[in-house]
């Protein structure tokens, strides 16, 4: 009877166990574990589906909550990663500071500007930007609230010109309207300024080509009016004089116009395949007289057999016809141009080069020979008889539209070498 009773009572202890262990103590634990998981911003590895004394209850209600919660985090996550998507599209640099002027966010066009690696979450606007002025339009738009823009410099990343930059700021408001922070917007102006400028220049530089020979031919008209000076060899000096400043003002209209053809994209060209060295020869042979009567060299130096070029002959002969005219005016009598052709540096292209021995060019304006009207120095180039001061912008145009590329080198007292690529022809 004792030995039945235990192993009752045995049974009845062991199946309380079991019970207590699968109703109470595992879903307490997974309950727990649950609980974790949500407090430490984890996905929970699953859900306990019985339990006892009201747990099951607890853990559908903690299912819904962690359900609702993994619902709002993946909309979050959404959206971050849409407004990651858009400021990253975004040339203009983007910059989101707090109330206290510390940033929280930034994409990458604003880490190229200010060079920077990555996100300084948390560095005040002072301590990245370095530019005072943005600085305290941050402190007052979180004061007082309204937007504001302003113009700022910065340092070129090639020690050249500064950038310029438009900014513009607005405040960030929460929902009861109070300022939680700012918003600035960097716009590279750079190169709008710089095309400002260009167009100053350029109508700067044309009212002075035109203004000198309209005076003179305006000076002369006068004179004109007593038939008298018109005889003899001081009317044959008037007249010379006269249609010397019409042809120069021809020249200068014709340029132009040629100049604005390249540029609208109404020039067609007519490429033939040409070996480089009947290129040279041909050039070579247009121009000996002319270097002839000044009593300067001109030599070839160039492979025969080197690939042939895609060129438009016409096209070709004017480019050589420009930087020629400036080498023959800017050589001393006795020296040496060298024409030359040689393999490109890229696969696929032929390098030419014209190379003087003249006064060369300084190096903080040799990048500007090739815009329109520049002369590195304008009074001796129309004491040697300059051009228009078009001629290397042609060549450019010309070069890049028939797909190559131009360059200069030079140095001050020793010579200048400009050098062009086109393309080889492809069979």
């Amino acid at each position: 009877m004792d030995i039945g009773w235990t192993l009752l009572l045995l049974v009845l202890g062991t199946t309380t166990a079991v019970w207590v262990w699968a109703m109470v103590y595992r879903p307490m634990r997974q309950l727990r574990r649950l609980i974790q998981d949500l407090a430490e911003n984890q996905r929970p590895t699953g859900f306990v589906a019985r339990g006892a004394w009201g747990l099951e209850e607890s853990i559908s209600n903690l299912e819904r909550v962690a359900k609702r919660l993994e619902g709002i985090s993946s909309k979050e996550e959404s959206e971050r990663f849409s407004l990651q998507a858009i400021l990253g599209s975004l040339a203009e640099g983007v910059m989101v500071s707090d109330g206290e002027g510390k940033i929280t966010l930034a994409n990458q066009a604003f880490l190229r500007i200010f060079e920077l690696e990555e996100i300084p979450k948390g560095r005040t606007v002072m301590e990245v930007v370095r530019l005072l002025e943005v600085d305290r339009a941050v402190e007052e738009i979180i004061r007082q609230g309204a937007t504001q823009s302003l113009e700022v410099m910065l340092p070129s990343e090639d020690a050249g010109s500064p950038r310029v930059f438009a900014v513009n700021m607005a405040p960030i408001l929460e929902g009861g309207g109070d300022r939680a922070g700012v918003v600035t917007i960097f716009y590279d102006r750079s190169k709008i300024r710089h095309l400002e400028t260009v167009r100053q220049e350029f109508v700067t530089n044309l009212s002075h080509e035109l203004r000198t020979p309209l005076s003179i031919l305006a000076g002369y008209l006068e004179t004109m009016e007593n038939p008298t000076m018109l005889k003899g060899v001081e009317g044959k000096k008037i007249l010379a004089v006269l249609q010397r400043n019409c042809e120069r003002m021809t020249l200068l209209v014709s340029d132009l116009l040629e100049l604005s053809r390249i540029e609208s994209g109404r020039m067609e060209l007519k490429i033939q395949p040409r070996l480089p060295y009947e290129i040279l020869e041909e050039v070579k042979e247009d121009w000996s007289r002319a270097f002839a009567g000044k009593r300067v060299k001109l030599e070839i130096r160039c492979e025969r057999d080197l690939a042939r070029v895609d060129s438009d002959p016409l096209r070709t002969g004017q480019i050589f016809s420009n930087l020629l005219e400036n080498a023959l005016r800017f050589s001393p009598a006795g020296g040496e141009v060298m024409l030359s052709a040689q393999v490109g540096r890229e696969a696929g292209q032929v390098e030419f080069a014209v190379e003087d021995e003249g006064e060369g060019i300084a190096a903080d304006k040799i990048g500007r020979i090739f815009e329109r009207f520049f002369r590195v120095d304008p009074a001796r180039a129309r004491e040697k008889g300059g051009g228009t001061g078009l001629g290397l912008s042609i060549v450019k145009h010309l070069v890049q539209l028939h797909g190559g590329g131009v360059r200069a080198e030079s140095e001050s007292e020793k010579g200048t070498k400009i050098i062009f690529t086109l393309k080889t022809h492809s069979t």
